[in-house]
């Protein structure tokens, strides 16, 4: 399937293959050879194309057919990368949820996706068992220990016979993970293994990844940036990944050091991390050839500190989980940190106005980022358990093969995209996307709070927090601490309040849309 590029850029054609029957072809390749490797455990392509083929039989004869959705709440592990793998041979869609989220979230997405069966680590328990009695159609199994009564255990199910990988097309779907919207509660996008073939494929014609890599792995898998192109991407390159469950500076520079780590995927409050932290400086970096930052906006003054500190370059790409998700990267000989780069191979970008999203702009003009491409998502989960997109907001976002990406940018002459503010309300917390409108509902549950809204309030370390506008009603009473903590024992942290700030009304349109933009102008002329 041939994809015409932008004029920057050749014509770009992929190859159609579905993401476990390129690990099929990667283990008879490279067999013995180490794919993964966490702690004292190693595993080869061998041993995880096999695992996975025994797991698709398990789940086949617990129900799951062709297109069901197959929960994982799991963090960065073997289990992981098997539990993808696996429900990919068996047909179903892979369902990452966050695993910061609590019981609300949890029950939504499942509830929300029509998941069949939930894959989740014994760690997580604490989360499932006050929401398992109530899914009651859904099937449990938990990876890593003991299990409780009347749950499956994933050893359990990899001792099991293996089954042939069910065919799919690529246009049959493999993943629908959720992003947080500018309204509502998150939505299920809709990912294809065409999606997402395609776009590692893209990834690797833009950035220099190569077999003989090493990746060093912490970005959780949940997300799609890790996901798509560092889990599934190394694999399907057939390079070794080295697991980090979670961030630690003094473990991460010790695995940089002791696994010979040549590429690292970071995100910018790792930037500021690696830029100030004395651990650096008592490592090895010298194996590793490039740094990578994704996910949110990269500050240019942290990221050259970083790479004089270390020596090493470091460049920055875009993208979202609606395009699989890499639509731009910076060159590596050319890199601008200022900006997140031209499109990738097969993606074609312009601007468009703000008022009409109808007409390009030209070249330094500002306007709303829409790209084009084979990565852009079939369209928003519609929450009936059929397959097709026919909600409102698949139309807005979605317009004649555009995707319209809510950033708000420009283009210099030589295709660079620099992002300069953001369309779309939801904030950037560290990388991951929090929905106002989700954070505001939990906040008016609250017995003493009228109303509530939440907006991004920039911070150097996170890039933003979400700050609640809280109006409280007549002769109630609550402080910001209070709150705050209310808020936490119900969203995942990331969507935590980090600050509070009392105002007698919250500002509404007349059809009772919150001004956030009205907010986000207050809090600026307290810095101006």
């Amino acid at each position: 399937m041939a994809i015409t590029a932008s004029p920057k850029t050749e014509a770009f054609t992929y190859r159609e293959i579905a993401l476990h029957d390129r690990l099929r072809e990667v283990a008879r390749e490279l067999g013995e050879k180490t794919a993964l490797r966490m702690g004292d455990r190693a595993v080869s392509y061998r041993e995880l194309d096999a695992m996975s083929d025994r797991l698709a039989g398990a789940l086949a004869k617990r129900g799951v057919r062709k297109g069901d959705r197959v929960t994982l709440f799991i963090p960065n592990s073997v289990e992981f990368v098997v539990a993808f793998y696996g429900t990919l041979k068996a047909g179903g869609v892979v369902n990452p949820i966050n695993i910061q989220s609590k019981e609300r979230e949890v029950r939504f997405q499942v509830e929300d996706a029509g998941a069949r069966l939930v894959l989740y680590h014994v760690a997580l328990a604490p989360v499932i068992d006050q929401v398992r009695s109530e899914l009651r159609d859904v099937r449990f199994v938990a990876a890593g220990g003991e299990a409780p009564d009347g749950v499956e255990r994933l050893d359990d199910l990899l001792a099991e016979s293996a089954t042939p990988p069910v065919p799919v097309s690529m246009d049959d779907l493999a993943a629908l993970p959720y992003t947080s919207g500018t309204t509502g509660f998150p939505k299920g996008v809709m990912l294809t293994h065409g999606n997402l073939t395609a776009n590692q494929q893209q990834f690797f014609a833009a950035v220099p990844v190569r077999r003989d890599d090493v990746f060093l792995n912490v970005l959780p898998y949940f997300h799609i940036y890790a996901l798509n192109l560092l889990m599934s991407g190394a694999v399907s390159l057939g390079a070794t990944q080295v697991i980090m469950s979670r961030f630690d500076m003094v473990e991460y520079c010790t695995l940089v050091e002791r696994e010979r780590a040549t590429v690292c995927f970071i995100v910018p409050p790792l930037v500021l991390g690696l830029a100030m932290s004395p651990e650096v400086d008592k490592h090895d970096f010298s194996k590793v050839r490039f740094f990578f930052s994704g996910a949110a906006p990269l500050a240019p003054d942290p990221a050259r500190r970083m790479g004089q500190r270390i020596g090493k370059p470091i460049i920055q790409g875009y993208g979202l989980t609606e395009t699989s998700p890499v639509t731009h990267a910076n060159p590596i000989d050319a890199p601008v940190l200022e900006s997140i780069g031209p499109a990738v191979p097969g993606t074609e970008d312009k601007i468009v106005d703000l008022e009409t999203g109808m007409r390009i702009l030209g070249i330094g003009e500002v306007g709303e980022i829409c790209v084009r491409g084979p990565q852009v998502m079939r369209g928003y989960w519609n929450k009936t358990g059929k397959e097709q997109p026919v909600t409102a907001d698949t139309a807005d976002v979605i317009r004649d093969g555009w995707f319209h990406t809510g950033d708000v940018g420009k283009k210099d002459p030589n295709g660079y995209v620099f992002i300069v503010d953001r369309k779309k309300e939801f904030i950037k917390y560290k990388g991951f996307g929090v929905g106002p409108a989700e954070v505001e509902a939990v906040l008016c549950e609250h017995p003493a709070v009228a109303d509530a809204g939440v907006i991004g309030k920039k911070d150097d370390e996170a890039g933003e927090i979400p700050k609640a506008f809280v109006q409280l009603r007549p002769n109630a009473s609550a402080s910001a601490e209070e709150l705050i903590e209310f808020v936490k024992g119900r969203i995942a942290d990331y969507k935590r309040v980090r600050e509070v700030e009392f105002i007698d009304k919250v500002p509404r349109t007349a059809s009772g849309k919150i001004l956030r933009r009205e907010l986000a102008e207050r809090e600026r002329a307290k810095t101006a």
